[in-house]
């Protein structure tokens, strides 16, 4: 049965937009918003050095609704686009939304009701559709249950340290002192920022999962993600989230076996990966060097450091296969404890 949406009081959810040139989807988006039909919420459309006619838009937009506000970030990057909004939201919840993304009928109403029922929970996230198509041109077959699920604790951090399992952003629907808790997103990270924050959620809050379908994310070629993930292996992007947020997490915290397990596997993981993925030796020792002073005070151990030395050394990809496959997963499931 579906979640009870009829909200007997005002609670107001601060819905944070950070805009960089989405001149294209602004006005849609702000429709979209009105469509879920929230009895009490504000909009905060963050501008982040936008070049196209996003502000203009966002003006006229606020002519004329009093609950659309309009702030600059010159910090360029979404982490520091949302800390604004969150510095200037006045909402008992927050939820973030990008611009280019959409939301399925009665999306926010039923995060909002888990929240109001479950007084336990600070987070609650629903179920991502990813698609090249708009909403109303996008074919889905997900059925949704509305059955609210409640993990131990660590679980979701646990879960999202692989980050294919990690919902977007706007899935999730917070209560405002959550991030009294977990921080604010770290504006040294120009991507995978969300990722890193999520994973810090996970592992410091409670999170409640509504089996309804949420968000519709929009792939198309503009966005900054698609267009990263084709120039670039992941292991590249996804290191400075690694050394900036889980890595230091990791050492200031007492932490189960399993998040220390993930964290690790990805330093002594990536390490010898992005050697092989490198060219000429001059270019892989400047890289080991980097990446050994990144992890600082974290060492590489004994048993790893010979073949990691020689895959500098060499660039071999097969050595680094072997490496991954038969050193690494021994020294995971036998000497790490």
């Amino acid at each position: 049965m579906p979640y009870n949406t009829s909200l007997n009081k005002s609670h107001l959810i601060s819905i944070i937009i950070p805009i960089y040139n989405g001149a294209l989807f602004i006005k849609e988006a702000y429709r979209v918003i009105i469509k879920q039909q929230v009895p009490d919420f504000e909009i905060l459309f963050i501008d982040n050095n936008s070049v196209d006619n996003s502000v203009g838009i966002i003006n006229d937009i606020l002519k004329n609704d009093s609950r659309v506000s309009l702030y600059k970030e010159s910090v360029q990057g979404a982490a520091s686009a949302r800390n604004t909004g969150l510095k200037h939201a006045k909402g008992d919840f927050i939820y973030f939304f990008d611009v280019d993304d959409q939301l399925f009928e009665n999306a926010l109403n039923a995060l909002l009701a888990v929240l109001l029922k479950n007084k336990d929970l600070d987070s609650v996230h629903g179920n991502m559709v990813k698609s090249n198509f708009r909403l109303k041109d996008a074919k889905i077959n997900l059925i949704d249950t509305n059955v609210l699920t409640v993990n131990e604790p660590y679980y979701w951090g646990i879960r999202w340290m692989h980050y294919g399992k990690l919902s977007n952003t706007g899935c999730f629907l917070h209560r405002a002192f959550v991030f009294d808790k977990t921080g604010r997103f770290n504006p040294k990270l120009m991507l995978g920022e969300d990722a890193a924050f999520h994973v810090k959620l996970g592992m410091e809050c409670s999170i409640g999962h509504l089996d309804k379908k949420v968000l519709l994310y929009y792939r198309h070629q503009d966005s900054t993600v698609s267009t990263q993930n084709k120039i670039t292996a992941k292991e590249f992007t996804y290191w400075e989230p690694l050394i900036h947020e889980h890595l230091p997490y990791l050492l200031t915290h007492q932490v189960p076996l399993a998040f220390k397990k993930k964290v690790l596997l990805r330093v002594y993981g990536y390490i010898p990966k992005m050697l092989a993925l490198t060219k000429g030796y001059t270019h892989r020792k400047q890289l080991k060097n980097k990446l050994v002073k990144d992890i600082k005070p974290l060492r590489i151990p004994w048993v790893l450091k010979p073949f990691i030395s020689l895959i500098m050394l060499t660039g071999w990809m097969n050595l680094y296969k072997f490496y991954g496959y038969y050193i690494l997963k021994y020294y995971m499931k036998y000497v790490l404890k």
